[in-house]
């Protein structure tokens, strides 16, 4: 066989190697290829550019597929040897060829890309790569926060070791919710219940006690009141009033319009009550009709002319409004009502001492209805027209929040459920949030996040701005102002926006994208083969213009003849 001569099965070594570099063999190699880069563009659009580089790119079968195609590049050079002039142009081809193939495969492995997302006065100099990783964290002495010991970054495996432990992954979420669990648990009495007003529903509201003097919140048509256990509740004979409250938020009450407010030098100058308030382009306006909202608004002036404006709502009053309408000076009072709110129909949910649950719907100016509760959960009412359905009355309820898979939106925060593997319970682990783990009686920090990587340079965003289409939402453009502080270069101004990147040492940071008004999304690449890259491609350029044009340095392709040439009969 190394003489040349043909073998058993009649094909010579020099032969396989002519049929390497031949057209036959060629045409199948680059269907394949061109198969896969199909499939991979397909993953690529539908997954995600890590899956297609997994399954396709990076896959050991397509840089197979890749060598054979260098192979028959290199061997139908090498079998025209002695090259003569004209295979000059069919060379460079070849060899233009060959080099773009590796520095495409030399880019894929060391071609860094990532983003560096950073809000109005925010400083980094760290991007972060599309990998995710799971550090072990350590708290810091006297309250200085987290910091990263160990790391692993993840990949396709469902075990990864961290710190020194191992662990198992349960579940990866895209995104993530936290909802709340009401348990019947509590250490201290807190008497609650669920109420819904749909029929047939299996999970509603949760309403939990409240004082007296407080207002009950709404639930459509009436307000819910939940009664401490063992105390009772009769529909008040007296409706909450406004009053004002000094700076230590005591009660002073509310003097008549023009009289002054104690010796503090303050007037109420005017009053104005709503029963059905609302907030209208003019301010707060009374409703012709509709459930009652009773407010009220003071005007007060103080002793040098400043005028203020008080605002308060019966129904919320941990939000009380104070606007200064004139002057400077701020006076000590704030507005709020005291005493118990009756101005809705009001459903109250009471529990005796010895667990019998009870309930009372009341109307302002009418008898009010009650109800015993006798059998199972849930237990439905019907008062006034209201279908009412209290589902749960827990007498010790407490809330816990729990992390639950959620639909993938705009804005996602995912999440990594894994489970040590020498014992414990399982843990979610939020995005870029350190989350204490049990691992066999000891507590590990561990925080779920991308993988991040150093940068040569500090960027400081001073301002983004952005222009909308005019008629809509739809930005037009956007830019960043951004500090630049390199190692050379003391700090200095750039102005980053689309075609305009940043650039330092083989690095780019172009304006990509955004997060509402202050936030800026900066991409961020480094691609050590893209001068090589680019040379390829004028080589192979060169080439092509030699073979096909050229009657010197290549008198068309080797096989093929020149265009626009007439052929001998």
């Amino acid at each position: 066989m190394s003489n040349g001569q043909p073998g058993r099965n009649g094909l010579s070594l020099g032969g396989m190697v002519r049929f390497i570099g031949s057209v036959k063999f060629a045409v199948p190699v680059l269907t394949l290829v061109a198969a896969g880069l199909i499939w991979g563009t397909w993953i690529d659009s539908t997954v995600g550019r890590e899956a297609a580089f997994h399954t396709v790119y990076g896959s050991l079968w397509f840089i197979g597929l890749m060598l054979l195609v260098c192979a028959s590049l290199v061997v139908s050079v090498v079998v025209r040897y002695p090259w003569r002039r004209k295979h000059v142009g069919f060379i460079i081809v070849h060899a233009s060829l060959i080099t773009l193939i590796f520095v495409g495969f030399y880019t894929m492995f060391t071609k860094v890309e990532g983003r560096i997302v950073l809000q109005e006065g925010e400083t980094s100099s760290y991007m972060q790569l599309d990998k995710r990783e799971v550090a072990s964290m350590t708290h810091g002495d006297q309250g200085q926060g987290f910091t990263p010991v160990t790391s692993t970054t993840l990949d396709k495996r469902d075990r990864f070791e961290v710190g020194g432990a191992a662990f198992r992954i349960d579940a990866r979420w895209g995104n993530s919710k936290s909802v709340t669990n009401i348990t019947n648990d509590a250490p201290t009495p807190l008497h609650a219940v669920e109420i819904s007003t749909e029929p047939g529903a299996t999970e509603g509201d949760w309403v939990g006690e409240i004082p007296p003097d407080s207002a009950a919140p709404s639930l459509g048509a009436f307000a819910v009141r939940v009664v401490p256990t063992g105390q009772t509740w009769t529909p008040p004979q007296t409706v909450a009033e406004a009053t004002l409250l000094d700076k230590d938020s005591n009660p002073i009450g509310l003097p008549a319009a023009g009289t002054p407010i104690g010796e503090s030098g303050w007037t109420v100058t005017s009053i104005d009550r709503f029963e059905r308030a609302t907030i209208g382009a003019g301010g707060l306006t009374e409703r012709d009709s509709g459930p009652a909202n009773p407010a009220i608004r003071v005007m007060v002036t103080g002793p040098d002319g400043s005028v203020e404006r008080h605002i308060a709502f019966e129904r919320f009053r941990e939000s009380p409004f104070r606007q200064q309408v004139e002057g400077t000076t701020v006076s000590p009072f704030s507005l709020t009502y005291r005493g118990e709110s009756f101005t809705d129909p009001t459903l109250a949910v009471m529990r005796d001492a010895d667990g019998k649950v009870h309930a009372l719907y009341a109307k302002p100016g009418e008898e009010p209805q009650a109800y015993e509760h006798t059998g199972d959960w849930p237990w439905i009412l019907i008062a006034d027209n209201n279908h009412i359905a209290i589902l749960h009355d827990f007498e010790r309820a407490q809330a816990n929040q729990k992390i639950v898979e959620a639909p993938e939106e705009d804005s996602n925060r995912p999440a990594l459920v894994v489970t040590p593997v020498s014992g414990g319970e399982a843990a979610t682990l939020l995005w870029n949030q350190p989350t204490p783990v049990d691992v066999g009686g000891k507590t590990m920090f561990l925080q779920y996040g991308p993988v991040t990587h150093p940068l040569p340079f500090t960027i400081q965003l001073v301002d983004f701005r952005k222009s909308d289409y005019p008629g809509s939402e739809m930005a037009m453009a956007f830019e960043s102002d951004v500090k630049v502080t390199t190692a050379e270069k003391p700090q200095f101004d750039f102005n980053i926006h689309m075609n305009h990147p940043y650039t330092q040492g083989g690095w780019k940071v172009y304006q990509s994208g955004f997060v509402g008004d202050d936030v800026t999304v900066l991409q961020v690449t480094r691609d050590p083969g893209l001068v090589l890259m680019y040379v390829a491609c004028s080589t192979l350029v060169l080439g092509i213009i030699l073979t096909f044009y050229s009657r010197s340095l290549s008198w068309g392709h080797p096989d093929i003849p020149v265009p626009f040439t007439p052929t001998k009969e």
